[in-house]
């Protein structure tokens, strides 16, 4: 007779999302000082936050301004980077550690540095499919994205399971 594992909950796509919202708010905040270094090491003023709403990124990817193309990419790798280190040390950022959330493997264990990095790069065929990859965790049965089913990994409810 096999043996019952814990028994763990997976977290929904909107408590997922706030969990990325907070993140992205800490890499946001780190990152400005820097964003603000590029833009004076190129003399250019930073963009006011009045001009940085979704018109102007779109602007800046399809071909605009090269300095918001240029922060835009830094705030992005900024961001791969906090995932792959926080997955791959903690099994959870700090957004998803305010949330009672982590990440684990398909054995129910934190994801290993090699796991939590391919993990981190399957967000970007997430995100490329129009977010298809990550919208698809609010109807799949497993609360599952593109880059969790990939990578064989799991958004949990931290402390639920019994």
């Amino acid at each position: 007779m096999a043996e019952n594992g814990p028994r763990v909950w997976v977290a929904g796509f909107w408590r997922r999302l706030l969990a990325a919202l907070i993140d992205a708010t800490i890499v946001g905040l780190v990152a400005l000082p820097l964003c603000a270094l590029v833009a004076v090491s190129l003399g250019r003023p930073m963009p006011r936050l009045g001009q940085l709403g979704p018109d102007v990124w779109l602007d800046a990817l399809l071909g605009g301004d090269p300095l918001l193309r240029a922060l835009g990419i830094l705030i992005g790798v900024s961001f791969l980077i906090y995932l792959f280190v926080f997955h791959g040390l903690r099994g959870q950022t700090l957004g998803e550690r305010l949330l009672s959330l982590r990440v684990i493997d398909g054995f129910g264990a934190k994801p290993s540095m090699l796991r939590a990095l391919c993990r981190t790069l399957l967000y970007v065929p997430s995100l490329l499919l129009f977010g298809g990859g990550i919208l698809w965790i609010a109807v799949d049965r497993e609360k599952q994205g593109l880059h969790d089913w990939l990578a064989d990994t799991y958004v949990i409810r931290d402390g639920a399971g019994s």
